[in-house]
């Protein structure tokens, strides 16, 4: 007799130990009645890990595949192979293309200028002028260090640092999975996929990237708890990933909820060992992750505790501009969700599919999502902790907008930044989804015969073999609906791409014109140093551009009525006897705001215009310099500055 086993499949009724087995065995034409055949082979021997007494299923009787399987089964072996390799290349591509395409701007100026002063052996805990936001800036430098610097060298630590979270992703799809075709698509999916990703990874804003790759593994880490017997080393993975992405950013809490799922679903094994008939207590797991959390977070721990814990404080982070929970919650669900979902541009927002159709392709996409959760919802309310990657990824996704909204920098949304960890999430959801719940070992030896031949690498099926491990059937139908949803979320970002960065589409237009971006900065730091223009006050925007480009040869900061992240900077121009005030040029303004990627057309509220009518009433002789985009005002004496300009 056979019984239903809580898997789904079917177990054996273990054979009676007193019984002897026949000594032979007969051909499957003995088996059927037909008369006597040759011996069969003999049967593999049992894997080590069966109960003792328990024979291996075995396989139905063999038949001829039916071509069309035969065909489709090839097929899915080939194509995930061509999708992801293409994937990666154009990737790739759209990154090289921005990165010698787009100009430097403030954010990431202030990161080089961090990583020029580590290299000089001045160190800090966090991005400059705040007190969150670390550990990227010290990757940063290794990388442009290894690369000699510069702003390529500078923000391809952000393309790094996505190719490690595309792995990463890969990796915990694979661990959950088994199948490693599924994880390479899911990896692609992440490195190509939504356009606000390729963009963020092409500039180095100092700290997001970190906490990305750190939530992933912290994830990862938490899945090989729950699904395998780990190392004592995944545990104090588990610690540092946590304590890394803490002191890299806040919004390391992302992961905190599918992590909490996973490792609720192991916590006997986490907690417990068996001690003969008894379960005794053991705290060596916990006492490996809380000392690498520790250790990752150390240099938070260090300078919040000399300064008070300024981190935890309110208003650590930035303001949220008046904007209250419920309103910064819509800004997610309204414009965050479609920009993550690849259907808006950034920066600036724009419908890839245009007003009409792109909000139906977000409702679609917001549909399969949810679809995808309900279904990892229900597997494990019908399966238990076998499913619980299935429930991690979900709730992850779930509990998205409602952390987001959390956060007062939700109300910023127009360039993506803010949202950057949702993709990866709901890429591991679609996929956990696609392959289903996991079988127990049983049941995998119980398809090996058929199904796992069939459905599954062979790879997959020698893991099944030689122990208890995951193992996820995935046909070759789901493997194409993957490489299908690849190629389309591909053909979505090269649109973005197209739409709202003006990335060409032919080849031959692609790979022609390539100039430097910083053409126009590098151009006003050459003219202040042939008109001995060697200090200056700007704007945040452009200050901190031209002092990365031109380190020592010039000194500008932002003048007293703009935000100031290098008071070392602002000293030094204020001690200076006839700073000059940048100003965008007139009649240059759409060039100048090009260069420096932001609108302000000069310190504080100012315009060149505005600031000679303050200089005129003060009676203060000046001077103007054309600097190309940029125009010096340079003042005959110290400028008294009011809050806002006259009238």
């Amino acid at each position: 007799m056979h019984g239903p086993s809580g898997d789904g499949g079917y177990r054996p009724t273990p054979p009676d130990p007193r019984r002897t087995p026949a000594p032979t065995s007969t051909a499957p034409a003995a088996r059927l009645g037909t008369g006597p055949g040759p011996p069969a082979p003999p049967l593999p021997p049992p894997p080590s890990w069966l109960p003792a007494g328990t024979a291996p299923a075995p396989g139905p009787p063999g038949r001829a595949p039916r071509s069309t399987t035969g065909v489709l089964t090839r097929t899915a072996g080939i194509v995930p192979v061509v999708v992801v390799v293409g994937a990666v290349v154009v990737g790739g591509l759209l990154r090289a293309w921005l990165l010698g395409h787009l100009p430097l701007f403030g954010d990431e100026a202030v990161v080089g200028l961090m990583t020029q002063a580590f290299t000089s052996g001045h160190f800090s805990t966090f991005y400059w002028g705040q007190h969150y936001g670390g550990l990227e800036p010290y990757v940063a430098t290794v990388i442009a260090k290894a690369v000699h610097g510069g702003p390529v060298g500078l923000n391809v630590t952000a393309s790094f640092l996505a190719a490690l979270a595309a792995l990463a992703v890969g990796a915990i799809v694979n661990e959950a999975t088994g199948n490693g075709r599924l994880a390479a698509l899911a990896g692609a999916l992440t490195w190509i996929w939504p356009y606000a990703v390729v963009w963020n990874s092409v500039h180095e804003f100092g700290f997001r990237g970190a906490a990305l790759v750190a939530g992933l593994v912290l994830v990862w880490s938490a899945l090989r708890i729950q699904r395998t017997r780990p190392s004592p080393w995944t545990y104090a993975l588990l610690g540092l990933a946590a304590g890394l992405g803490w002191w890299a950013s806040p919004e390391i809490v992302y992961f905190v909820v599918p992590a909490g799922v996973l490792l609720i679903a192991s916590w006997q094994r986490l907690w417990r060992v068996r001690d003969g008939s008894k379960m005794a207590p053991r705290y060596g797991p916990v006492v490996l992750a809380v000392l690498g959390a520790i250790v990752g977070a150390l240099p938070w721990l260090y300078t919040n505790v000399r300064d008070g814990f300024e981190s935890l404080r309110p208003g650590a982070l930035p303001s949220s501009g008046g904007v209250g929970y419920g309103g910064r919650l819509s800004v997610v669900v309204r414009d965050v969700l479609p920009t993550q979902l690849g259907l808006r541009t950034v920066p600036g927002g724009a419908w890839v599919a245009g007003p009409t159709l792109g909000p139906a392709l977000t409702g679609l996409c917001v549909a399969l999502v949810l679809t995808a959760a309900a279904w990892s919802i229900w597997s494990t309310v019908r399966r238990g902790r076998v499913a619980a990657p299935m429930l991690a990824a979900a709730l992850g996704v779930l509990a998205f907008p409602l952390v987001a909204a959390a956060f007062p920098t939700s109300a910023y949304w127009i360039d993506g930044r803010y949202g950057l960890l949702l993709p990866p999430l709901v890429v591991i959801l679609w996929a956990v989804a696609l392959a289903g719940p996991s079988l127990d070992p049983l049941a995998a030896s119980e398809r090996r015969g058929t199904h796992v031949l069939r459905f599954t690498s062979h790879g997959a099926m020698i893991r099944a073999q030689r122990g208890p491990r995951r193992l996820a059937v995935v046909g070759p139908v789901a493997l194409l609906v993957a490489s299908l949803a690849v190629v389309l979320a591909g053909t979505a970002t090269l649109a973005a791409a197209h739409e709202g960065g003006g990335v060409p589409v032919v080849p031959t237009r692609f790979f022609s014109g390539w100039t430097d971006p910083n053409a126009p900065a590098r151009q006003v730091i050459e003219r202040m140093e042939a008109t001995h223009l060697t200090t200056a006050y700007g704007d945040y925007w452009t200050a901190y551009v031209l002092d990365f480009l031109a380190p020592g040869r010039v000194e500008v900061s932002p003048s007293p009525l703009d935000y100031d992240r290098w008071p070392a900077m602002a000293a030094t121009v204020a001690a200076a006897r006839d700073p000059a005030w940048l100003f965008f040029a007139p009649g240059r303004t759409a060039a100048a705001a090009q260069a420096f990627s932001n609108p302000e057309v000069g310190p504080g509220p100012y315009t060149e215009a505005g600031f000679e009518a303050l200089l005129d009433a003060q009676h203060v002789g000046y001077r103007v310099v054309h600097l190309g985009v940029l125009d010096a005002v340079v003042p005959a004496r110290r400028v008294a500055l009011p809050a806002a300009p006259p009238g």
